[in-house]
């Protein structure tokens, strides 16, 4: 009896449900035999007469349906008392102990379904989808890039909590840009004819291609990442945490690490290496520390992942840094990145290729291809191919015949230009910030960059008040509360000097969410105000000279900030997030960014190769006459390659004095070309 008793304890902790089954099951079958017994025996004395059978199947019926009593007590005047009280007692239990025991069992099982379902902790029949672990404010880009795929995407979140503020959060992210991108679509084919009108809304109208699910558990758990079939996932992002959740009260950042991302990428790693995908599959870890580098790099050298694992450390920190710094520099390549980084318009894609001669492959491509621009030669993992600029992937492998060269123009020799950068507030960007200015001077000749340092006193403190710039030429200590000082700063800054000014607020990726980008929005208004005064007092001064840049870290505040009319450029977490997404679905795409995103290059004393702005007036010997963008990039390039003075140069797109920008992208003999000496032509060069 004891072994019995500890068994049923046993089952009753271990399968609560199963138990509460067995037993529902072998009461009603107890109750229906009993039930059916008395009947069968009563029946003699006020029906005809039924069988122990009979009576069990009318049993049955009437606890189904209480009607089906008639085929018992067919006359209830001659029918017995006892009989009669038999069956509404087994009309009544029965109800209860069966029909209601059974109804209540499986609501509870459909019940338990829904919640584990909309919890995420049912199995997944997924391949080729995007997974990600963790979630931070990049991950809404991430996944709305992927809205201007061409195929249907999938992604699945694995995330510690809050799944159902996130699936708000993208729900309501997908519907806002599908419906600004649609906005733009329906304008434009206003103008049309009915049939051309529905014809080009059919080809261009944005829908919504994303299936998004949101999982709350562990991401840790073994179990709940081959639930979501991890190993047959094309991409899966490793998020870091937000800045604001690990730094310290003086705003210091953390110096620990990020254990938590490396305990996730040793277990993904080794799911998927053994996995079942037939492709490299692309893990991308987000590395926002020295520490976290070297023990990754540690786990890429030192571990056998196999040819199906290729793991890809993306420096957060180092890439914001360096995104902030060159635009800053250049605000007007913004528009141009934010097209060139993402799957909407142009981007960058790579095909395998069987040559080492890259000045004769582009040569030879430009020759017989005009929907590709060729870019660079890339080496990885020991293949060669080749970086494209291009609407998609199918574009690189259009062909026409091939045309002569009937267009031509002649280049002058590289100008530096002196920029001043006023760099208001702080973030924990800015050592990045100033590397990637120091890479800058280095390539430039004679004094091509003077900055100025605005920041609260502790930050200013922290940084050594920037003594060990030598580009620094001054810094003033802000008080968000006493802005005159600051006023009186920035308008001396720009009456009295002449170059090109771009004035860069940095939010604080410190704050907490509730307050992230306040202090940067809160400097715009002041900043905005500053120069509308210092205009007032100089009617005759060129506001064109002056940009300004804000950096935001909640994509929600970028419509906010694009409502100054001073804010010429939005820098956020959209560029690392949709860089992520490409680095995602081309894993040989990675080295080309990081080459695009420095001033210096691999090779000792080289330079990295990027897209450029060269004023036209400055860049051409002559303005080039009316032609095609076809035309515009086979001449530069043949000029350029043939020139000694001219590093070889390729054109992605123009910018227009007023600030219309084209990116290349389609059929380029399609596009038409006039240069004015005041535009500047995109040029990806050294």
């Amino acid at each position: 009896m004891m072994k019995f008793r500890e068994w049923i304890s046993i089952q009753v902790a271990k399968h609560p449900k199963r138990v509460v089954l067995v037993l529902i099951i072998l009461f009603n079958i107890l109750f229906i035999s009993v039930s059916a017994a008395l009947i069968s025996s009563l029946s003699l004395h006020g029906t005809e007469k039924m069988n122990f059978f009979h009576a069990a199947y009318y049993t049955v019926t009437m606890i189904l349906d209480a009607g089906c009593i008639e085929a018992v007590i067919k006359d209830i005047g001659t029918t017995g008392v006892a009989l009669t009280l038999t069956c509404l007692a087994v009309i009544i239990i029965g109800m209860i102990t069966f029909t209601g025991a059974v109804i209540g069992y499986l609501t509870n099982i459909l019940n338990d379904f829904i919640e584990k379902a909309s919890a995420g902790n049912t199995p997944l029949y997924l391949s080729n989808h995007t997974v990600i672990l963790n979630w931070n404010a990049r991950a809404p880009e991430i996944v709305n890039d992927l809205l201007y795929s061409d195929h249907k995407e999938t992604v699945v979140a694995l995330v510690k909590s809050g799944s159902d503020e996130i699936k708000k959060e993208i729900e309501e992210r997908l519907h806002l840009t599908i419906e600004k991108e649609n906005a733009v679509v329906y304008q434009k084919a206003d103008t049309m004819r009915f049939f051309a009108r529905r014809r080009y809304l059919k080809n261009n109208k944005l829908d919504n291609n994303v299936t998004f699910i949101a999982i709350e558990g562990n991401i840790f758990s073994q179990r709940q990442l081959m639930d979501i079939r991890i190993d047959l996932a094309k991409a899966v992002i490793i998020l870091s945490n937000d800045p604001s959740d690990s730094a310290a009260e003086d705003g210091r950042q953390a110096d620990e690490g990020n254990p938590q991302a490396v305990k996730a990428l040793m277990q993904t790693a080794d799911i998927v290496a053994a996995g079942n995908a037939d492709h490299h599959q692309n893990i991308i870890i987000e590395i926002t520390d020295p520490w976290t580098s070297d023990i990754v790099q540690r786990i890429i050298s030192g571990k056998d992942l196999g040819e199906k694992c290729n793991i890809v450390m993306f420096h957060v920190e180092k890439c914001l840094g360096q995104l902030l710094a060159q635009l800053s520099i250049t605000p007007e390549m913004t528009p141009v990145y934010d097209d060139l980084f993402s799957n909407k318009g142009a981007a960058f894609y790579t095909a395998p290729v069987q040559t080492d001669d890259e000045i004769g492959y582009i040569r030879d491509y430009l020759s017989t291809h005009q929907n590709a621009i060729p870019l660079t030669l890339l080496t990885h993992n020991g293949d060669s191919c080749f970086c494209f600029a291009a609407d998609n992937q199918n574009s690189l492998n259009k062909m026409h015949e091939r045309k002569s060269m009937d267009y031509s123009v002649k280049l002058n020799k590289k100008q530096s230009e002196c920029k001043r950068v006023i760099m208001i507030g702080h973030n924990s960007k800015v050592e990045e910030i100033m590397s990637c200015y120091e890479a800058y001077i280095a390539c430039q000749t004679g004094d091509p960059l003077k900055v100025t340092v605005i920041d609260d006193g502790d930050s200013i403190r922290r940084m050594d008040d920037y003594r060990r710039y030598s580009f620094v030429e001054e810094v003033a200590e802000l008080d968000i509360f006493h802005m005159n000082r600051t006023f009186e700063t920035i308008q001396r800054l720009l009456f009295d000097t002449t170059e090109e000014t771009s004035i860069l607020i940095l939010s604080d990726d410190t704050e907490l969410d509730e307050n992230a980008d306040s202090t940067a929005l809160m400097y715009l208004v002041y900043i905005q105000d500053a120069i509308k005064e210092m205009l007032r007092k100089n009617p005759g001064y060129d506001k064109r000279r002056v940009k300004t840049i804000v950096e935001i870290t909640d994509p929600r505040h970028y419509d906010i900030v694009k409502g100054y009319d001073m804010a010429d450029a939005v820098i956020s977490n959209r560029f690392t997030g949709n860089i992520i997404t490409q680095i995602g679905e081309k894993e040989s795409i990675y080295d080309f960014y990081k080459d695009l995103l420095r001033y210096t290059s691999d090779q000792p004393g080289g330079q990295s190769r990027k897209p450029q702005l060269q004023k036209v007036s400055t860049f051409f010997r002559e303005t080039p006459p009316p032609c095609t963008a076809y035309d515009l990039v086979r001449a530069v390039f043949e000029a350029s390659v043939s020139s000694a003075e001219v590093n070889p140069a390729l054109v992605l797109g123009t910018i227009k004095a007023d600030g219309e920008t084209v990116i290349f992208s389609g059929d380029l003999s399609d596009i038409n070309v006039s240069l004015e000496a005041e535009d500047k032509v995109i040029v990806y060069t050294e």
